[in-house]
């Protein structure tokens, strides 16, 4: 624990996270280009896409007790290693086969840097700030995936998709540099250290944790769908261009790191996570009633959409924040980090091919309210509980 927050060197964890994301995003804007210059199928598309949230669903838990084991420090700079690897790759590849290898490396270097940069931020900054740092480090997704979204359009239409692959291995490798030159600042996290299996057993068997990544999995799918499918919605609904469904959702998605800001600030002021998130999903309720309100003017509705996108972010940062809160000791941050991506990841998983299937049975896409409402009540169940126990851990 340190008595001053080295900025420098969370700047360069944050930095790993929004890379990753990156590299996350840029597939999305690519893939009609990816299709025609590889001939893809629907099926192999539908690999590139998901491959991230695949190995997370089925692998984040494992990786955060490697990181645990070999040190977040090693394991976020071999990530950020992995994702400059895949992106250099991926941007030379003559196939699909190769390129869709290319993005499980990636993935795994995605998975590395995300369950271990959280320690490498608890480590660099003191009690008084983390929550601002946590605040910042939650940002991490929405602002990378902006990013790609923004800058795709000119490097696409200018250099071709590949710029973006070129791009990203790039910025990897200067992360790399980043996180080594900040090396000094993450002290306790450096190297790892040996876990019984008990400790391994009794860490992960805490409650809290658990319930954390169900209420962060119930904002994913939210959050995930509206992102996913708001273009498609915009596009088939009220025959918005291609353009203008893109720039709509860069901003839906950009505007949710204010809210990431917002419950940084929260956890700063020692809010309980329990109370940020059972009031986040209150409020986001009433918003998503509006969005599929018919009664309101589409400009409403989609004002509406923004703000639920600002003040859900206050769900993160109230969550990856209690990884590091819930940890027993450095020698666990991974491990519940690595359980809450793993149980939100397997909600990510699900959450394009459910809202696909209600609207597809239902007929409508108002339908989605219904599963948008389901999260929410289930989310505000995990809150109350965190509440009980954040409670009765202040008793005693």
């Amino acid at each position: 624990m340190t008595a001053k927050t080295h900025w420098p060197a969370v700047a360069a964890a944050l930095a790993a996270g929004v890379i990753s994301a990156f590299a996350f995003g840029k597939v999305s804007p690519a893939l009609p280009l990816l299709k025609d210059a590889f001939d893809l199928t629907l099926i192999q598309a539908g690999w590139l896409v998901a491959a991230f949230n695949a190995l997370a669903a089925a692998s984040a838990i494992f990786f955060g007790l490697f990181a645990d084991r070999a040190g977040a420090l090693r394991f976020c700079i071999a990530g950020t290693a992995c994702i400059a690897a895949g992106s250099a790759l991926g941007a030379f590849a003559g196939g699909a086969m190769l390129l869709i290898v290319s993005r499980l490396i990636e993935g795994l270097g995605f998975l590395a840097v995300i369950v271990s940069a959280p320690s490498l931020i608890a480590a660099a900054s003191s009690p008084q700030s983390r929550g601002i740092a946590f605040g910042l480090w939650s940002t991490y997704l929405p602002f990378g995936v902006s990013v790609a979204l923004l800058v795709s359009p000119p490097l696409l239409d200018t250099l071709g998709w590949r710029s973006l692959w070129a791009v990203s291995a790039l910025a990897a490798g200067a992360c790399v540099a980043m996180l080594a030159l900040q090396s000094r600042h993450y002290a306790g996290v450096g190297t790892g250290a040996r876990r019984s299996l008990a400790s391994v057993r009794a860490s992960l068997a805490q409650p809290v944790p658990w319930l954390l990544g169900i209420a962060f999995a119930a904002y994913a799918i939210q959050h995930h769908s509206l992102i996913v499918w708001l273009p498609t919605y915009l596009i088939e609904t009220h025959g918005t261009s291609n353009t203008a469904a893109a720039l709509a959702t860069a901003l839906a998605v950009f505007v949710n790191c204010f809210g990431n800001l917002l419950g940084g600030w929260l956890i700063q002021k020692h809010v309980s996570r329990g109370k940020i998130i059972a009031l986040t999903f209150m409020v986001t309720s009433i918003a998503f009633v509006g969005i599929f309100s018919h009664a309101l003017p589409d400009t409403a509705r989609f004002a509406l959409a923004v703000f639920y996108s600002f003040i859900t972010g206050t769900v993160p940062a109230a969550v990856l924040s209690g990884g590091v809160r819930y940890a027993r000791s450095p020698a666990e941050v991974g491990a519940i980090q690595g359980l809450i991506v793993h149980v939100t990841n397997v909600g990510i998983f699900f959450a394009p091919p459910i809202i696909a299937a209600t609207v597809t049975f239902s007929g409508s896409w108002d339908a989605t309210l219904w599963v948008m409402l389901a999260c929410a009540a289930l989310a505000l169940a995990c809150a109350f509980a965190i509440g009980r126990y954040e409670r009765a851990a202040t008793r005693s």
